[in-house]
């Protein structure tokens, strides 16, 4: 019985050659969530499911010129200053992204890059440790027909801060004796249309990515939500992340 045949692959001759996202993940600015997060939400979404093309193109232009300041643009030229420090394997990189950045400052792929990978920060910022849309995604298609809304509801934390529950309140709701009544209580038909609005965005901007989970999130988004909390499974999964969140912090 013959074996598999490994191809015999020479790693010496392997080069590597930094692009914008190996740059700006070097150059490693991180977001400010206070004063980024309006004009970076949706490019976060788009970071969070790995979209691509001219969707996402548009969305980083846009948010580029909302956060664009000389600052930023000093920022990004000194960080790759000191990238091209590193060696001469990244120098030439370094280098032709400077030019780039100095021809024009909000339209050079450096630009970009780094803008998206703020986004992307941010938009991980409130989520769990190793928190995952792929992962989510990859349960969905392995999933059966009936435990596939139940495999992409794992996404209900993503949309909890999009439930806009202070911390007053929940607190008060983590002191009531039937946790699942105070999950109710909290579910007002505002909130419960702004979580479904947000996993439906991710829907969205997912059809390419994560086209299983997000086939399912679009079907949420696109359901008016039960007249009653109690039997409304998508609050039921944000409202559960947002108490488990106040209860135990140090787990997100």
């Amino acid at each position: 019985m013959s074996g598999l045949a490994i191809p015999d692959d020479d790693d010496d001759d392997f080069v590597f050659e930094p692009d914008a996202w190996d740059l700006a993940t070097v150059i490693g600015l991180m977001p400010d969530p206070e004063e980024d997060r309006p004009a970076l939400d949706e490019l976060a979404d788009a970071m969070l499911v790995w979209a691509e093309g001219p969707e996402v193109d548009a969305l980083t232009a846009t948010a580029v010129d909302a956060i664009w300041t000389t600052e930023l643009q000093d920022q990004i030229a000194g960080g790759l200053r000191r990238v091209a420090g590193h060696g001469e394997e990244w120098r030439p990189a370094a280098e032709v992204a400077l030019r780039e950045l100095g021809a024009d400052p909000r339209r050079a792929p450096v630009t970009s890059a780094v803008v998206q990978r703020i986004a992307m920060d941010l938009g991980y910022d409130d989520l769990p440790p190793l928190f995952c849309l792929c992962c989510i995604d990859e349960a969905v298609r392995g999933a059966s027909s009936e435990e596939k809304r139940r495999c992409a509801l794992r996404c209900a934390p993503v949309a909890r801060r999009d439930a806009a529950v202070g911390e007053a309140e929940l607190a008060t709701a983590l002191t009531a004796r039937a946790l699942g009544s105070s999950i109710e209580q909290l579910g007002t038909a505002a909130r419960r249309q702004a979580v479904r609005a947000r996993l439906g965005r991710l829907g969205r901007l997912g059809r390419e990515s994560v086209p299983a989970l997000a086939r399912e999130l679009r079907v949420i988004a696109s359901e008016p939500p039960p007249n009653r909390p109690r039997d409304d499974d998508v609050w039921l999964a944000v409202g559960t992340a947002l108490l488990a969140d106040r209860a135990r912090p140090e787990l997100n």
